[in-house]
């Protein structure tokens, strides 16, 4: 375990929807690691960070990609933690067009933005870690009856995430997904998962070199 810890000591490490939730747990085991944490969020952490920015995606709002010291936080990123991702539960014959654009962009294409930003600092240092958000069960390609264009854009990021994984390898990168289940509210019979669950099993995915690739459902077991 020591071995593990001391794999992301010193490491720069940002968190994208890092301040709440499952997110927030991830920052603070990661602070416990010795890392460096950079996180974006609506609201102020309540535990320190070494650098926060506020940042509303919901409105799509993306003007934090204009400022100086993100643009520094992504070239100099060794550890990136995509936990935000909006949710949306309607039928498809409900959609409207702007609910489209937003699943498109806040769930496939932000993630994608930000690993494009990364990726070379983390070519040039020969060393990445890559952790990514997916829906629950999304490693494959299935049906989903109230949520499709959600689970569309979830399955997406599983595709980058095998992509990634096989191509970067070579230069010490490793990108991994966790695929979680409900961490509240949890309805029948369905394990209730708390968020610091969730990030312990975040955390293992990073500190870990050897799993890369990694589509991680951690659901207790679900079935719809």
């Amino acid at each position: 375990m020591e071995e593990k810890k001391n794999s992301l000591c010193k490491k720069n490490a940002l968190v994208i929807g890092g301040t709440s939730s499952i997110g927030g747990e991830l920052s603070k085991l990661l602070l416990k690691n010795d890392c460096r944490v950079f996180c974006t969020g609506r609201h102020e952490p309540s535990f320190t960070v070494n650098k926060f920015f506020p940042t509303d995606f919901d409105s799509l709002d993306f003007s934090i990609f204009s400022d100086p010291d993100f643009d520094k936080a992504l070239k100099e990123c060794d550890i990136l933690s995509v936990c935000y991702g909006p949710f949306l539960q309607k039928d498809l014959h409900e959609m409207k067009d702007e609910e489209w654009k937003k699943i498109a962009l806040l769930d496939y294409a932000l993630p994608g933005m930000l690993l494009s930003r990364v990726l070379p600092g983390m070519m040039e240092r020969k060393f990445g870690r890559i952790l990514l958000f997916g829906g629950t069960r999304t490693e494959n390609v299935r049906p989903a009856l109230t949520n499709a264009a959600y689970c569309g854009a979830k399955t997406g990021l599983s595709v980058l995430v095998k992509s990634l994984a096989q191509k970067y390898a070579q230069y010490g990168i490793t990108c991994n997904a966790i695929l979680p289940g409900f961490t509240r509210n949890a309805p029948g019979d369905a394990r209730e998962l708390s968020s610091l669950e969730v990030a312990e099993e975040g955390l293992h995915l990073l500190q870990n070199k050897n799993l890369n690739g990694v589509l991680l459902n951690v659901d207790a077991g679900w079935v719809r």
